[in-house]
């Protein structure tokens, strides 16, 4: 996993500010008689924007950044939504399917082999419910930053590679060295990691949806605003980096359930580096932004990240 080219968040400043996301109307006047003309007036502001271009409709948001992966369209949107919905939505069936018996390994004697587990139904409906998450917040607490890149898809080529690894490593093990009966992926180890997912990806959603209109996923490393300010409620009250601190463990959680022992060592030895650097940079400009209330802030809520990362990164 490339530690240059991920982007979780950065989210411990918040600036206030209004969406000014318009919709344009394609005519802006009527005739009322045949002497004069009167201009109709806009419609209210909307978070879609219809466009006269080829493109057709397509998002704008005050601080869109193009990254040219994934068209900024609602088709596009909709076409994610739905694949990534029917990910959701299969997935966690086929898992309670499979829990209450209704389905089991094996048909007319093929045996599908360990690899078809529970687990497997879960990891892919947590990842398909991340980037759902990572756009509805968006898209309810900061809708200067709406677009397509929300869903966090084009989240570095180090994110996917880190995954495929992963999955790889996951199929590896159950067809050369299968572990059946291993209570690492029993159904019961099931119950003790997804508690573990759904407590970390709630963690990050609450620091979205705290930061609000602030929450970006880059670093901010301009002048600061005239209405830029310090978040210190919420889960900030626990974690001054609580988007980093809900990724983290919700990365490492993923492979601790698919049972990947190397993905599990690096994704913590990757995740820790990676975070390490982002938070040394972000915290940064945070105190050139904040002064003292900043580094009193540091000095008084820690991360919940692991020690020796946060040691470093408090320097």
């Amino acid at each position: 996993m490339s530690k240059s080219t991920m982007s979780n968040g950065s989210s411990t400043a918040t600036q206030l500010a209004d969406p000014t996301l318009t919709h344009r109307s394609t005519s802006s006047s009527i005739s009322t008689s045949t002497s004069a003309a009167t201009t109709q007036p806009l419609p209210p502001a909307h978070v879609f924007q219809t466009s006269p271009s080829s493109s057709g409709l397509s998002l704008e948001a005050r601080h869109y950044k193009a990254h040219n992966d994934i068209p900024n369209t609602i088709l596009s949107v909709s076409i994610i939504s739905t694949i990534l919905g029917g990910i959701l939505f299969t997935s966690f069936t086929l898992v309670g399917l499979s829990l209450s018996g209704c389905i089991k390994s094996g048909t007319n004697g093929a045996e599908w082999g360990t690899w078809a587990r529970p687990q497997l139904g879960v990891y892919f409906g947590c990842m398909a419910l991340f980037h759902l998450s990572e756009f509805w917040t968006t898209a309810g607490w900061n809708k200067d930053r709406l677009s397509v890149d929300a869903f966090l898809l084009n989240n570095g080529n180090g994110y996917i590679l880190a995954h495929v690894v992963g999955l790889v490593e996951y199929f590896a093990w159950s067809y050369f060295w299968p572990r059946e009966g291993s209570w690492w992926i029993s159904s019961g180890w099931l119950y003790v990691v997804l508690p573990v997912l759904l407590a970390a990806q709630a963690l990050r959603t609450l620091a979205m949806v705290h930061a609000a209109s602030s929450f970006s996923h880059e670093v901010s490393r301009g002048a600061k605003a005239d209405d830029h300010t310090l978040v210190t409620r919420g889960v900030y009250q626990f974690s001054r980096h609580p988007s980093y601190t809900g990724f983290f463990y919700w990365a490492v959680a993923t492979q601790v359930l698919l049972g990947n022992v190397i993905s599990v060592a690096g994704f913590v030895y990757v995740l820790a580096k990676f975070f390490e650097a982002r938070i040394i940079d972000e915290e940064r400009h945070l105190v050139r932004f904040f002064g003292q209330d900043y580094v009193d802030f540091r000095n008084k809520v820690g991360t919940w990240l692991p020690a020796g990362l946060v040691a470093k990164a408090a320097r």
